[in-house]
C-alpha cells in the first residue's frame, strides 16, 4: 500500500516505533568506487525507533532477461545524517524473502556521514542482504532514506514476543534506506552501460542543445573504442536528424566515463514539438556485449514554446511551520508565482480532507513540504531553506507548455440549485505524440479546486477549501488545433459556505499522472456575489456596528445590533475554517482578543430575522 493516509501512516508509525521526520533534501555525492544501491542519493527523510535496518538487493533487476547474474560485494556504502557512536554491518544471504545466514559482517566507529565499510573478504552474489545495527533515538541519532519505492528497505519490528523485518512500503513509508554494496557485477565479457543522457539548454524552438551522458563499463575489460549514435524523432517524421559523438577516452574496468562538451550540438526543430530521442551506445565490443539491451536508451523532451500563465508552488504545511515558511518565501515571490497552502494533517485546525487527499496523492511521507509545478521538491524547512526555494523558482521558471489558451465559466441552471463549471484548453500547434507508449493527453490527470485568499500582504497566496474535480481524466488527445472541453456540476448551496465577503479563486492544472510536472496551469477569480441560491435567498444587510477594527493586544470586539431580535453569529478564517459560533444574541456581544487564534484578517457573518452581512475584521496580536 504505496499511498496511505497521512495519519493512519502516523498511528502505524507509533505501533511499530518507528517514527519518519522530514530531513533537508541534501543530494548525497557518490563520486567515489562503483556501487550498487536502490535510493536516489537524497536525505529525503530520516528514521527512527528501531536498532536494526536492512536492504534487500536482487541484482537481476539490473539484467532482465540474464540469467545468473552475479555481484561481487567487497563493502558496504552507508549515509548517516548524524554520525555518532558505531555501527555494525552484515551481509547475509536469503532465505524465503527474509536475511539467511551471515557471510560476512564488520563494526566500524562512524567519523563521517558517509562511510565505506569493507569486509573481510569478498563474497558473491545474486540476492543479497545488507543489514545494519544502529541504535537510534528522536534527539539526534537517524538513519537516512531517499523518497520513492520503499519495497526494499526494513526495519526491524516487534509484536509481542516476536521480531521480524517490515517493509518500509507496507508500512506506508514510500522511500528508500541510503544504504548499498560496494562492489561490481562479474561479468567476463564486454559490459558497457549508458548509465543517462541529457540536453542541456533552454529546450525552445530554433535553439540549440547540448547532449551530455555517462557510460560505465561493467567488465574487467578496456574499452578502447566507443561512441554514442543520437537519433532524433518528432511526430510523423522519424529519424529527422542525428549526431554521433565519440567517446574521447579509453573506458579502464569498472569505471565511469561521463561527456560533457559544447563542440557538438542538436539543432532543435523550429516548430514546437515533442521530440523522442533514440540513443544506442556502441563500441569495439558491441556485438558480445553481455546485456545490449541497457546499451539503449529512448527518452522524450519536450521543445514547447507557449509559456505557462503563472507558477504553482504547492505548500503542504502544519499550522505551526506556515509562518515561518511564509516569511522565508515572501520576498521571492511576484504576481506570476501562486502559492497554494495545503493543511494535510486532520488534527491541525486549518485542515480539510481535500489537502490530506492531495498529500497523499502525491505519496508524500512526512510534512512541511514545498514543490514547484510539480516537479521541483523541498522537503522540511531547516537553515537553508531560502536558497533552496531560490533554486526551485529557477527550476520552473523556464517551464513552458503546449496548451495555447484556455477559458473558465461559472453559469447558472435556471431553478436549479447548481452550477456549471465550464473549463476549454486548446493546444493552436504543437506536434505531440498520440500512441499508447507516448501521450501526453491521456498521461496527465486534470484537477479543478477552489482556493480562498489566505494572505492579505501575499497577493497570489491561497488556500484549498474544496476540490471540484480531482485527478479527472482527459480521454481526447490534444492535437494542434483541437479543443478540450471539461464540465462540472456545483452546488450552489455549498460552494461557498455562505461567506460572500471572501476571496476566491478556482485554479485548475493538468498534472503528469505520476506526480510529476505540471503542464498547464490557470485560474479564474469568482464573485459569490453574481450567484443566489434559493435555499439561502436573503432580504437586504441588516443593520451592524462593531469596533474596535483593527482588533489589537488585550482588547475585546463588541457587535452592536440595532435590531432587537435574537441573532448568530459565525467567524471563519480566511481559508474558509470556522473558528466560532454563538446563537440567541441580542443587543451587544463582546468577543475576547483570545478567541482569534492569531493575528490576520477574519470574516465574520451575522444572521438576524432573515438578513444576513459580512463583515472583514483584522486582529493584531
Amino acid at each position: 500500500m504505496k499511498r496511505v493516509l497521512f495519519f493512519l501512516m502516523f498511528i502505524l508509525s507509533l505501533l511499530q516505533a518507528v517514527v519518519c521526520i522530514p530531513a533537508d533534501g541534501q543530494q548525497i555525492s557518490q563520486d567515489r568506487d562503483y556501487h550498487y544501491y536502490l535510493h536516489n542519493n537524497s536525505n529525503d527523510y530520516n528514521f527512527y525507533g528501531a536498532n536494526r535496518w536492512a536492504v534487500k538487493f536482487d541484482f537481476s533487476q539490473s539484467y532482465p532477461g540474464m540469467s545468473n547474474v552475479s555481484f561481487n560485494v567487497n563493502g558496504a556504502r552507508l549515509w548517516f545524517p548524524n554520525p555518532v557512536d558505531q555501527v555494525s554491518v552484515e551481509l547475509c544471504t536469503d532465505a524465503n524473502s527474509q536475511p539467511g545466514s551471515v557471510v560476512s559482517s564488520q563494526n566500524a566507529v562512524l567519523t563521517d556521514n558517509l562511510m565505506d565499510i569493507y569486509f573481510p573478504q569478498a563474497s558473491t552474489h545474486e540476492i543479497a542482504w545488507l543489514v545494519v545495527t544502529y541504535n537510534t533515538n528522536m534527539q539526534s541519532r537517524y538513519v537516512a532514506a531517499s523518497a520513492g519505492g520503499g519495497e526494499h528497505s526494513y526495519f526491524m519490528n516487534q509484536v509481542g514476543d516476536q521480531l521480524y523485518l517490515s517493509s518500509f512500503a507496507e508500512a506506508g513509508f514510500n522511500c528508500e534506506l541510503l544504504f548499498g554494496l560496494l562492489g561490481d557485477f562479474t561479468h567476463t565479457e564486454a559490459d558497457l552501460e549508458l548509465v543517462d543522457f541529457e540536453l542541456e539548454g533552454d529546450l525552445l524552438p530554433g535553439t540549440r542543445a547540448y547532449p551530455k551522458f555517462r557510460v560505465y563499463n561493467h567488465s574487467n575489460q578496456t574499452v578502447g573504442a566507443a561512441g554514442l549514435s543520437i537519433m532524433l524523432n518528432k511526430p510523423g517524421e522519424p529519424r529527422f536528424d542525428s549526431l554521433y559523438v565519440s567517446v574521447a577516452q579509453s573506458i579502464p574496468p569498472y569505471s565511469e566515463y561521463y561527456h560533457s562538451s559544447d563542440n557538438q550540438f542538436v539543432e532543435l526543430p523550429s516548430d514546437p514539438i515533442q521530440m523522442r530521442v533514440d540513443l544506442l551506445l556502441e563500441s569495439e565490443y558491441a556485438e558480445n556485449d553481455t546485456l545490449a539491451q541497457n546499451n539503449s536508451l529512448s527518452r522524450v523532451f519536450n521543445v514547447f514554446e507557449d509559456p505557462m500563465p503563472g507558477m504553482i508552488v504547492e505548500n503542504f504545511l502544519r499550522a505551526s511551520s506556515a509562518e515561518a515558511i511564509g516569511t522565508v518565501q515572501m520576498p521571492h515571490l511576484n504576481r506570476d508565482i501562486h502559492v497554494l497552502d495545503y493543511y494535510p494533517l486532520l488534527s491541525d485546525p486549518l485542515s480539510n480532507l481535500g489537502s490530506m487527499q492531495r498529500f497523499n496523492w502525491y505519496g508524500f511521507n512526512a510534512l512541511p513540504q514545498t514543490i514547484g509545478n510539480g516537479h521541483s521538491r523541498i522537503i522540511g524547512i531547516t537553515q537553508g531553506y531560502d536558497g533552496y526555494f531560490s533554486e526551485l523558482l529557477e527550476n520552473i521558471v523556464a517551464d513552458n507548455t503546449f496548451i495555447t489558451e484556455s477559458s473558465c465559466r461559472l453559469d447558472t441552471i435556471p431553478n436549479s440549485e447548481n452550477l456549471i463549471l465550464s473549463i476549454g484548453m486548446r493546444n493552436q500547434r504543437t506536434a505531440i505524440y498520440a500512441s499508447n507508449q507516448e501521450n501526453i493527453s491521456l498521461d496527465s490527470r486534470f484537477f479543478v479546486g477552489l482556493f480562498g485568499k489566505a494572505s492579505e500582504v501575499q497577493e497570489q497566496k491561497y488556500g484549498l477549501l474544496r476540490w471540484i474535480s480531482f485527478a479527472d481524466t482527459i480521454n481526447t488527445i490534444m492535437l494542434p488545433e483541437v479543443n478540450v472541453e471539461k464540465n462540472y456540476n456545483v452546488s450552489l448551496s455549498t460552494l461557498f459556505d455562505d461567506m460572500a465577503d471572501m476571496d476566491y479563486r478556482i485554479y485548475y492544472w493538468l498534472q503528469d499522472k505520476n506526480g510529476g510536472r505540471i503542464h498547464y496551469m490557470n485560474y479564474d477569480d469568482i464573485f459569490p456575489q453574481q450567484y443566489t441560491s434559493n435555499e439561502d435567498e436573503m432580504a437586504p444587510h441588516l443593520d451592524l456596528s462593531f469596533y474596535p477594527n483593527p482588533l489589537r493586544g488585550n482588547e475585546s470586539l463588541r457587535l452592536k445590533l440595532k435590531d432587537g431580535a435574537e441573532a448568530k453569529i459565525r467567524i471563519y478564517n480566511l481559508r474558509g475554517q470556522l473558528i466560532h459560533a454563538e446563537k440567541g444574541i441580542k443587543g451587544t456581544l463582546k468577543l475576547n482578543n483570545e478567541l482569534f487564534p492569531a493575528s490576520g484578517v477574519y470574516l465574520i457573518r451575522v444572521e438576524q430575522n432573515g438578513r444576513a452581512t459580512n463583515k472583514k475584521i483584522s486582529i493584531i496580536k
